[in-house]
């Protein structure tokens, strides 16, 4: 007799043991295919460049390429005419102020010297002849006024004494003896203010005598003083400390009054002058601080003088360097600088991208969470530096951009970064 056997019912999630990890594969699809729609362009991470956005104060520069210069160039002339008799420097010689660099002779003008020297010589002792002169004058009116004021006070003593006789009633003088004893007062009071005028008068014609005499003294003084300075100028001396440029003289050669001789550079007075695109140095004032690179040291330095003419695009912008000077530094060396135009404070910034220009609106990739989606983003910016923007509108803290050149996926609007 056969046996029926029912069949074991299996339990419902055996049955259906896959669908699970197919809803579970569906939906990872989906949300994968949702998050990489419309992506339609690959692009390597190590083939771009990515800025992040940060808040914060802005400095505000502008970049330019030049050299240094010498600022000051000193040409020396010949300050009287001369024959070059010796050459004590030569170009590329390093040389100190007063140093001699030639010397020249001039024959005619030592005797001028002699002469002039002679001439000095004699308004002195001219001068000092007269000055004993006067003063033995002068000690002569003194004399007599003294003398005279003598006689008065002789005579006045005597007129008081007969005074006092006559109001005592006493007839010892007669009236005619005491009238002459007037007279007499007042004849030598009159001769001694005469004599103290004489003295007074003397005196002040001493005085410009003097000065007369000192003027002229002076005038002949001052003429030895020009041949004894034209004599000096013979020795051709360094009116700085630097190096000479050039030396095209020869022993013998005549040298005129005023002929350059040579020209000295100062190598610790340099300024750095470097080419600013047209459109950036309209934003450039004279003062504004600036850092000179030598691609060693950094120098500070301030804007001095900005030229007005535009060659090929570029305006040259010269810098004055302060504060001591490194030593790799020497005229014609390349140099980078950065010129500070502002300081924006409490204002969003990024690495600058490519082909940013400031107070505008442009497109950027702006990365997902993630880091591996980049979307086109509009954003407007505000002021720019050599190496950072403001950014004004679309962005916020933390968000990142792709900063190198886009132009080779800036038709697509999203992109994907592995």
């Amino acid at each position: 007799m056969d046996i029926i056997k029912t069949p074991e019912k299996k339990p419902l999630w055996r049955r259906f043991w896959y669908a699970p990890p197919a809803v579970a594969v569906l939906i990872v699809v989906l949300v994968v295919a949702a998050k990489y729609r419309n992506v339609t362009y690959l692009v390597s991470e190590d083939a771009i460049l990515i800025g992040e956005v940060n808040a914060g104060e802005l400095s505000v520069s502008v970049r330019g390429y030049g050299q240094l210069v010498a600022s000051d160039v000193y040409w020396i002339g010949a300050e009287t005419q001369g024959r070059v008799s010796r050459i004590l420097a030569k170009p590329g010689d390093k040389v100190h102020e007063g140093q001699t660099l030639i010397e020249l002779i001039n024959p005619r003008l030592l005797q001028e010297l002699r002469d002039a020297e002679l001439e000095f010589a004699a308004q002195q002792a001219t001068i000092r002849a007269s000055q004993v002169a006067r003063e033995t004058q002068l000690l002569d009116l003194r004399t007599e006024a003294a003398n005279a004021e003598i006689d008065f006070q002789t005579a006045k003593m005597d007129l008081d004494a007969k005074s006092e006789l006559m109001a005592q009633g006493l007839q010892i003088v007669s009236r005619l003896d005491f009238e002459r004893s007037q007279l007499a007062v007042q004849k030598f009071e009159q001769r001694w203010d005469m004599q103290k005028q004489r003295v007074t008068q003397i005196e002040r014609s001493m005085v410009a005598n003097e000065d007369a005499e000192r003027a002229r003294l002076s005038q002949v003084e001052n003429e030895l003083q020009k041949i004894r300075d034209r004599v000096s100028s013979l020795s051709v001396r360094a009116n700085v400390s630097g190096i000479v440029q050039e030396m095209e003289l020869e022993l013998g050669q005549q040298i005129a009054e005023g002929q350059n001789i040579t020209r000295i550079a100062r190598p610790d007075q340099l300024v750095a002058e470097v080419q600013i695109q047209e459109l950036q140095v309209n934003d450039i004032t004279i003062g504004m601080t600036a850092t000179v690179d030598t691609r060693t040291s950094e120098i500070a330095g301030r804007v001095s003088r900005i030229d007005p003419a535009v060659v090929d695009g570029s305006v040259l912008v010269e810098i004055e360097l302060q504060g001591p000077l490194p030593q790799e530094v020497r005229p014609e060396l390349n140099i980078e600088a950065n010129i500070s135009i502002a300081h924006v404070q409490d204002t969003l910034s990024v690495r600058r991208p490519v082909f940013a220009r400031a107070d505008s609106e442009a497109t950027v990739y702006k990365l997902n969470a993630e880091g591996d989606i980049a979307e086109q983003s509009r954003v407007r910016y505000g002021q720019a530096s050599a190496n950072y923007i403001e950014i004004l509108e679309g962005l916020e803290v933390g968000d990142r951009i792709i900063v190198s050149d886009p132009s080779g996926f800036n038709t697509h609007q999203r992109i994907l970064i592995n």
